[in-house]
């Protein structure tokens, strides 16, 4: 018996991971991107044990880990003065505490190696240049519409994955009436060798600055031969897009109290790229018959847990598990819808408010600084067991 089609929508980390997880289910699957090419786009990821796990799972870590890095330790640092408020060893303790590696690296390499090894699949075929503007449900299956260029083709497949993203044509079908929320708030991101940096911050530690207003990450990425960083502060610009360019003077205005290593880092860039964040408010329902959502296009989320990636991981092995549990298709995404808006609105909502937590002023900042030098690290990381921890299972 041939092996059933199915359509994803998106060449993104999501996309590819549900094509990955979906081949390994036993599906046949062609990736419909927009893009002409698989081109990098952003910075640097965070993978915590939770999404890692996931990737031993698909059979495909090896291939991530190999430009990864896997941080030896975090802090949490004042921004202003300069003081560690609280750390923790990650590493081996890590791992042994949470059932599998965190890393850190470069989207463009984690998509590089997803697309590897979506490449080499047999089940599997990439096409590129394909705008999605249309699907119709039939009684075996769905027909997408995608153009390219002045063209258009018809796929007909079992289902459809729409995990095209924050601005997802899927979801625009599906629910034309929801759109991204602004936050108020841009990203800055750049790369820069370790050989521009004083060695105390190319250490492979994931450093997070804060400070009234404004907060800065730090990691290694490229196998630890650069510094992936990311500076947000407030924006009232809502210009969507991961390229635009940015003056670094404007990002070091929002800085300029902020301590020697901090002002190290951000002085170390020739460029940044700029961003306006977005998010959404947690769906109430994400497909409808043969059509379902998966990552940022069904439960885009702020960057301040770093989880934007691994849920949509977590989506895909879910989603293929669910598929291959049952057989009946639409019953099957609506069985993945259900395991996965709990948590992934729950994690929505605590990015919100991580959002206002790094950017308290005045005594509420101070506040937060006390409890959090009172604080081990480790208990840091054990209040997010419920993110760290979550087993790919269909126990609900």
């Amino acid at each position: 018996m041939a092996a059933e089609h199915l359509v994803v929508a998106g060449a993104g980390i999501g996309g590819l991971t549900a094509a990955l997880a979906l081949a390994q289910a036993g599906y046949k699957v062609t990736i419909l991107e927009r893009a002409a090419a698989i081109e990098e786009v952003g910075a640097g990821v965070q993978l915590a044990a939770n999404a890692t796990r996931c990737l031993k799972a698909l059979g495909v870590y090896e291939r991530v880990r190999a430009v990864a890095v896997a941080p030896t330790g975090f802090a949490v640092i004042d921004g202003r003065s300069g003081r560690t408020l609280t750390s923790a060893p990650m590493g081996a303790s890590a791992e042994a505490r949470f059932g599998g590696p965190f890393l850190v690296i470069h989207r463009a390499d984690l998509q590089a190696a997803l697309a590897d090894a979506a490449r080499a699949h047999p089940a599997i075929e990439i096409r590129l240049g394909r705008k999605i503007d249309g699907f119709t449900a039939l009684s075996d299956g769905i027909a997408v519409q995608a153009e390219q260029g002045e063209t258009s083709e018809s796929v007909h497949a079992r289902a459809l994955i729409g995990a095209d993203g924050l601005r997802s044509a899927v979801r625009g079908l599906l629910h034309p009436g929801v759109a991204p929320s602004f936050r108020g708030r841009a990203a800055w991101r750049a790369t820069i060798p370790v050989s521009a940096l004083p060695a105390r911050l190319t250490d492979p530690v994931t450093r997070l600055w804060l400070g009234p207003g404004a907060h800065l990450v730090s990691y290694p990425v490229k196998a630890g031969a650069a510094v992936n960083l990311v500076a947000i502060t407030p924006d009232t610009r809502k210009t969507h897009g991961w390229g635009l360019p940015a003056a670094p003077q404007e990002l070091l205005s929002h800085y300029s109290e902020w301590g020697d290593d901090a002002q190290a880092l951000l002085g170390a860039p020739k460029s940044w790229l700029r961003w306006a964040l977005f998010d959404l408010d947690p769906l109430a329902a994400w497909g409808a018959g043969p059509v379902t959502l998966l990552g940022d296009a069904a439960h885009a989320m702020c960057p301040f847990l770093a989880q934007g990636a691994a849920q949509a991981i977590e989506d895909a092995v879910i989603l293929a598990a669910c598929l291959k549990a049952g057989t009946d298709i639409p019953a099957s995404l609506r069985r993945y819808e259900a395991l996965r808006r709990p948590r992934t609105a729950r994690i929505q909502t605590a990015a919100r408010g991580m959002d206002r937590i790094y950017h308290l002023k005045g005594p509420a900042r101070i506040a937060r600084d006390l409890v959090m030098r009172a604080r081990a690290g480790e208990a840091v990381l054990e209040r997010y067991r419920w993110i760290y921890g979550w087993e790919p299972t269909l126990a609900g």
